[in-house]
């Protein structure tokens, strides 16, 4: 098991909707698993969901993690999970299309599931997901001009 102290921790929190600390834990492990032991990290983030299922950080973290071990089917499906996550959790229609306005953290869910589109060689869904995210989004908070970017870059290399 890993030990941490406050110095190595990530702030997978906020002071507003602080995370339980056994769910902190387990993020906080599977991050340290990740590189030396993925399958370790990838149960220590669904152990993580399970105790906690409507923390989009956790579902945040397991996206991440997909996509970065190029496992774009579980990540597809997980980042799903993510923004119907959000949705809920904001009140709003499990229909992203529908949404007119929606907080930061359902913004990024649909920004990241746009992201794994993009990667899963599906530009044309990315597209309407990132278009979407940047109209809600016109100060750019929640960083869509980079998928947007990446989009573009990837139209030019077709």
């Amino acid at each position: 098991m890993n030990a941490f102290d406050d110095n190595d921790k990530l702030d997978f929190g906020s002071p507003a909707d602080p995370l339980p600390a056994d769910v902190d834990l387990l993020l906080q492990q599977a991050v340290a698993a990740h590189f030396g032991d993925r399958a370790l990290a990838e149960r220590f983030f669904l152990a993580a969901i399970a105790l906690a299922p409507d923390a989009v950080v956790a579902r945040r973290c397991l996206v991440k993690h997909y996509n970065r071990c190029r496992q774009f089917d579980k990540a597809l499906s997980a980042a799903q999970d993510w923004v119907a996550t959000a949705a809920r959790n904001a009140g709003l229609s499990d229909n992203w299309l529908l949404w007119k306005t929606a907080p930061g953290y359902a913004l990024s869910a649909l920004k990241g599931l746009a992201f794994i589109h993009l990667r899963s060689g599906q530009p044309g869904k990315a597209e309407a997901m990132i278009a979407r995210v940047i109209a809600m989004d016109p100060d750019d908070a929640v960083g869509g001009s980079v998928v947007l970017a990446l989009l573009e870059e990837t139209r030019l290399a077709i």
